[in-house]
């Protein structure tokens, strides 16, 4: 990084000189505006540090001049012993991008130099997404036909599984502004998701197709429903105008515990259907995506059990708002009724596709159309034959160590390479699910609590929550190369046991405390949870090895 520092004064101007140049940066110093003038123009830096009174001006006045001069966005910030808060005011006014007042501590000024820097290039990126989409919206047909094929290639990837899990779209226009989203998680959960974002077309394809990978990504790491809507809504907040929002209904099918998480956000009402045809309908709890901050947020999840549940049946608003040649909508009464008449002589989606049609008369569609049937229990019964099939028949055992050291620890995907072991080895059901959610609890002890030294009580409340993840992602970039995680994992398919230790380089954390937390406590509920679901657990003291086994249910 090039740094310009304007200071007059010299031994100040070399203690910072010196220390950013030790976290491996560039500088000039210039000692007053006419030499800083200078060196705007003919370098380019990536960072100004600007002292306010110098010999020929105040640095306040000078800010918007260097955001001018600069030919890429540059960040500003102040570095003064006044202390006036007006001057501060002011200073942010002319584009000052943070402030520190004199004397003030080193380490305090790399922070958030990384901070500012780290926007800036986040804005860029952005910036340079956002030129290249107006430049593919102002191309006629060439630039469409690319981006139908790079739509069509990105939802082609949405459904990994199809059977039993019914799905119809049909767009207003070219692209659509609905999306599909069914894949399997790490731990087995299968996860379904219809997202209708604000209008129709290109745009609203633009903004959504954006939120798929997010989505995607978490599923693969094995996160839950709740932390996955949070994430989306957060994306969505940031990243789409205060006019665009994008409503959505999740469902995270739990085999092993036969239970549905769902999630109903702007959506029209679900439609659950019992094995005696009993109907329920479950409306929206939640506000659309993209419309209230993270802090006021609340996804208001519901748990379902599958026992005697057929079928989770639900859909977009371009099927009950559509008007035929009449003028007529199709209306949430009729839909409710197509449902009460269904007598599975045909698939209840065929059912309301053909009714809609008929009702339509060719009648062009005002909004993208989406319909899915999750058939419940078809599901239920095709998983439980699964994983007593790849259960039979298996014999022998897998053993794998892994030892990662220093920076890598933070860099890579530890829950991916434990997943990948177990998709080698096909580990199915109960087990899997337990296996994934101990193995992913104790790597979060060993990182957090072990490796970076993070007290679990800073999460007891939402501000506590934010600044212990800030403290987590700081404390990552430093891992000292003397740190070490290692890891063993053992799996015996004829006894449907596994076996896994952990051990960390950390000091050890006090089991006992942890072990004794109450459910409702906000932390250190995780040692609890493993002890509930482990056969044997044992932790050697100082609290730094685990080794636990596993039993999963035949």
């Amino acid at each position: 990084m090039h740094i310009l520092i304007i200071e007059d004064d010299c031994l100040f101007a070399e203690i910072l000189q010196t220390f950013v140049e030790t976290n491996q940066c560039t500088t000039i110093v210039a000692k007053d505006l006419a030499t800083a003038k200078q060196q705007l123009s003919h370098s380019t830096f990536q960072f100004v540090l600007l002292d306010n009174h110098l010999p020929d001006g105040d640095g306040i006045n000078f800010i918007k001049l260097i955001k001018e001069l600069s030919p890429v966005p540059i960040p500003v910030m102040m570095i003064t012993a006044d202390t006036d808060q007006a001057m501060m005011v002011k200073a942010f006014e002319n584009g000052a991008d943070d402030f520190l007042v004199k004397p003030l501590t080193l380490d305090l000024l790399w922070q958030k130099l990384q901070r500012l820097c780290s926007t800036y290039e986040k804005e860029a990126k952005l910036q340079e997404q956002t030129c290249r989409l107006e430049k593919l919206l102002d191309k006629q047909s060439q630039e469409e036909q690319l981006a139908r094929y790079v739509y069509e290639h990105v939802s082609s990837t949405l459904q990994t599984e199809t059977e039993c899990v019914e799905t119809y779209l049909q767009s207003s226009s070219v692209f659509n502004g609905d999306v599909f989203i069914c894949d399997t998680a790490p731990n087995g959960n299968l996860f379904v998701l219809l997202a209708d974002a604000t209008g129709h077309g290109l745009s609203a394809a633009i903004s959504i197709l954006p939120l798929v990978t997010t989505i995607k990504a978490m599923i693969r790491k094995g996160h839950k429903l709740a932390h996955i809507v949070h994430e989306a809504n957060q994306k969505l907040c940031k990243e789409l105008p205060d006019d665009k929002f994008v409503a959505l209904i999740g469902v995270e099918m739990n085999f092993h515990k036969h239970t549905i998480m769902l999630f109903n956000g702007g959506m029209p009402d679900v439609i659950l259907i019992k094995q005696n045809n009993t109907i329920t309908r479950i409306p929206s709890t939640s506000m659309a995506l993209g419309i209230l901050e993270p802090v006021d947020f609340d996804p208001a999840i519901l748990t379902i059990e599958t026992l005697r549940v057929r079928n989770l049946f639900f859909f977009s608003d371009g099927l009950i708002e559509q008007q035929n040649l009449s003028g007529q909508e199709f209306g949430m009464a009729r839909a409710m009724d197509i449902i009460a008449d269904w007598d599975s002589k045909e698939p209840l989606l065929s059912r309301m596709v053909n009714r809609f049609t008929v009702f339509n008369e060719l009648n062009e569609l005002q909004d993208d159309l989406s319909i899915c049937d999750l058939r419940v229990d078809a599901l239920m019964e095709k998983h439980l034959l699964k994983d007593h099939t790849s259960s039979e028949s298996k014999t022998g055992k897998i053993h794998a160590a892994i030892v990662i050291e220093g920076s890598l620890i933070g860099a890579t995907d530890i829950i991916g390479i434990f997943d990948g072991l177990m998709k080698c080895v096909d580990v199915m059901g109960d087990l899997r699910q337990k296996a994934f959610t101990v193995f992913a609890e104790l790597i979060s002890n060993a990182l957090d609590h072990g490796i970076l030294d993070l007290d679990s009580n800073m999460k007891n409340d939402l501000d506590g929550f934010a600044e212990y993840l800030a403290l987590k992602e700081e404390r990552l970039a430093y891992i000292k190369e003397s740190n070490r995680l290692e890891m063993s994992f053992t799996y015996i398919p004829k006894t449907q046991e596994m076996m896994f230790s952990i051990i960390d380089s950390g000091s050890g954390y006090n089991f006992m405390v942890s072990s004794e937390m109450q459910d409702s406590a906000l932390s250190g509920r995780g040692i609890s949870l493993i002890n509930k679901l482990c056969k044997h657990v044992a932790v050697q003291a100082p609290g730094n090895s685990t080794s636990i086994t596993l039993q999963g249910e035949f």
